[in-house]
């Protein structure tokens, strides 16, 4: 019997390059924030990728027709 957790197919890896600096400001801005880098990126994609219309709005989502 396997004693291994089956990992969640939410999310996946995505390896990405950055400048030091822009890594170090990164490390920082998700410390000061309590949260991990991965998930600041997470953030400022999502809110990126929905004001380009990449992705739906959440306040669009709630809206009726």
């Amino acid at each position: 019997m396997s004693t291994m957790k089956k990992q969640s197919r939410h999310h996946v890896n995505l390896s990405v390059s950055l400048p030091q600096d822009l890594r170090d400001a990164a490390r920082q801005a998700a410390f000061d924030d309590n949260r991990s880098v991965s998930s600041l990126i997470a953030t400022v994609l999502k809110g990126h990728l929905s004001d380009e219309g990449y992705l739906e709005s959440p306040v669009n989502r709630s809206r009726v027709g």
